[in-house]
């Protein structure tokens, strides 16, 4: 950068010698002049050729200026995505239910590039236009003060469009990039509910609704270029007064015989050059509005509060698990679990059962700490767990959420996932215990087939089974499952029914369920009712006490 802007002042002086000295009157410098050459044709080559030699020189300089900055911007940029997708992953789940999902990916993978455009458009540039705009004027205040004064003269000015178009342009840019995170959310919300819209017709109006957000979007990015626009212009005309009153000044030195036409021609050229790292300067003012908005909303992320890591060790699972006056809601006014007082004895395998909202995956989600309760605690072999590290204590757990997820890569790798050094073996035992070897076997690439978003399709229950494979496959101390059978036929949850009571022997085990084939396992059943416990005991002690437990064990008792 500085060679290059040191070769840049250089640019305008051949043309001047040519102009001044050999087409006029004026004595060549002493280093150009040769006694063989009494009509100065071997200056006019040196003259050319270091013309040639000089725009060579900056053009080369400047490309690997470029690439360095471009490669230091591009790694920054890298490193910011890291980071904030670390930092999603430490993010509290209450975090990402709070946000829209489309609009964390827009700040994942867009916002982040404002950090590359603060450090390529603003910082590098900001400092090249700097450091040229002072060699410049220290170059030009030597050839001609005034001219240089007048040309200064114009900052004021610059500075002030600046002031009175900054805080326009930043918010204009944060309202547009909003628009855009709202259009991505909605374009990810209806792809992952296709089968939803179309199932109902809902195909145009989705697409209107989508029209709308995309004109509202196209509205706010309008305007926010449209003040980007005029604040150009007015700099564009700040410029112009310049130019117009310095090569009015100029001429008339000329004329008055106080400059030679060289150096008017490399002030003007000087006065081209001052005027473009001032343009650049007064720009970097539109670039950085619009980025810090960008850098605004990652660091919302970045500045999210994380729950604490690290911790005591986790105590073994295979110990009593006790809830002392739990509570917690999602909303300070919406409570799902109330001042709940349980305690689950070791090896004891317990079916949760209530209606939809009791709290009983909410209840399996605390014990996880993926939510923190609100008030009490929640104790294992008497101490809380608030204080046993987060990822030690998930270590000892296996668990199957209620909606089978798998993650992109092979069949294998999502057996695995909890074990991933399992051999093949290990593998596909899990899954024969689970029940899914016959159906992974059948297919092309058998456990190598790829399979999540975007590639091979299972089917819920295919899926759900793989879920299942990856408790089979992990030793842990605590069982949680969610509905595990939900999407599984009746001979397949018999079956895997079956294999999980065997996974279970000797280890606590908490189900939540509604399916009577999996309730003939427990041997405690807990009822909840809007989060509270209101049966407790054998099944037979239970369904007296339950209603909802009686009609779901015999519906003919309705």
């Amino acid at each position: 950068m500085l060679l290059g802007t040191g070769l840049f002042l250089l640019k305008p002086w051949p043309i001047a010698f040519v102009v001044d000295s050999i087409l006029g009157t004026e004595p060549l410098p002493g280093w150009l002049q040769f006694e063989a050459d009494p009509e100065g044709r071997i200056a006019l080559i040196v003259c050319v050729a270091l013309t040639f030699a000089i725009h060579l020189a900056v053009a080369a300089l400047t490309a690997c200026h470029s690439r360095v900055a471009i490669s230091i911007g591009l790694n920054g940029l890298q490193r910011v995505r890291s980071v904030v997708f670390e930092q999603l992953q430490r993010l509290p789940l209450s975090f990402l239910r709070e946000h829209r999902h489309g609009d964390l990916i827009q700040r994942v993978a867009w916002d982040t590039c404002s950090f590359q455009t603060m450090f390529q458009h603003g910082l590098i540039t900001g400092v090249t236009a700097g450091l040229s705009l002072i060699l410049m004027i220290v170059v030009m205040a030597q050839l001609n003060i005034a001219l240089t004064l007048v040309s200064l003269a114009s900052l004021p000015f610059m500075l002030l469009a600046i002031k009175l178009f900054g805080k326009q342009m930043a918010a204009h840019s944060a309202e547009a990039q909003e628009a855009d995170s709202q259009l991505a959310s909605l374009a990810q919300q209806n792809v992952a509910a296709a089968t939803l819209i179309r199932t109902f017709n809902r195909e145009d109006t989705e697409t209107e609704s989508f029209a709308a957000q995309a004109e509202s979007a196209r509205k706010k990015r309008f305007s926010q270029h449209a003040r980007e626009l005029a604040y150009l212009a007015v700099l564009g005309v700040v410029f112009g007064g310049g130019v117009a009153a310095i090569l009015w000044m100029g001429a008339q030195q000329v004329l008055a015989g106080n400059a030679t036409v060289g150096e008017l021609i490399v002030f003007l050229t000087y006065l081209a050059q001052f005027y473009e790292p001032l343009n650049q300067l007064s720009n970097i003012g539109s670039t950085l509005s619009a980025a810090s908005a960008g850098v605004n909303r990652v660091n919302e992320i970045l500045e999210a509060t994380t729950p604490p890591r690290g911790g005591d060790p986790a105590p073994s699972l295979a110990s009593d698990i006790e809830f002392a006056a739990t509570s917690f809601g999602f909303a300070p006014d919406k409570p799902v679990i109330l001042k709940l007082d349980l305690k689950i004895l070791a090896g004891e395998t317990v079916a949760l059962v209530g209606p939809s909202g009791a709290g009983k995956s909410t209840l399996l989600s605390l014990i996880q700490r993926f939510n923190e309760p609100t008030h009490g605690e929640i104790l294992i072999s008497g101490k809380s767990i608030s204080s046993v590290d987060p990822i030690a204590l998930r270590g000892r757990i296996s668990s199957a959420p209620q909606e089978p997820v798998l993650l992109p890569g092979s069949i294998a790798h999502n057996i695995a996932l909890g074990k991933p050094e399992a051999s093949q073996n290990e593998i596909e035992s899990a899954a024969r215990a689970a029940r899914s070897h016959g159906f992974i076997s059948r297919l092309a690439q058998g456990y190598q087939t790829t399979v999540g978003d975007g590639s091979a399709r299972l089917s819920v229950g295919e899926s759900q089974r793989i879920n299942l494979a990856r408790l089979f496959l992990r030793e842990s101390d605590l069982l949680l499952l969610d509905e595990p059978t939900s999407a599984l036929d009746a001979e397949n949850e018999a079956a895997v029914a079956e294999s999980l009571a065997v996974l279970g022997q000797g280890k606590t085990c908490i189900f939540v369920t509604h399916r009577p084939a999996m309730l003939k396992f427990a041997k405690r059943v807990i009822v909840m009712e809007a989060g509270r416990i209101v049966a407790d005991g054998a099944a037979e002690a239970v369904a007296e006490q339950s209603d909802f437990f009686r009609l779901l064990t015999n519906p003919a008792a309705q």
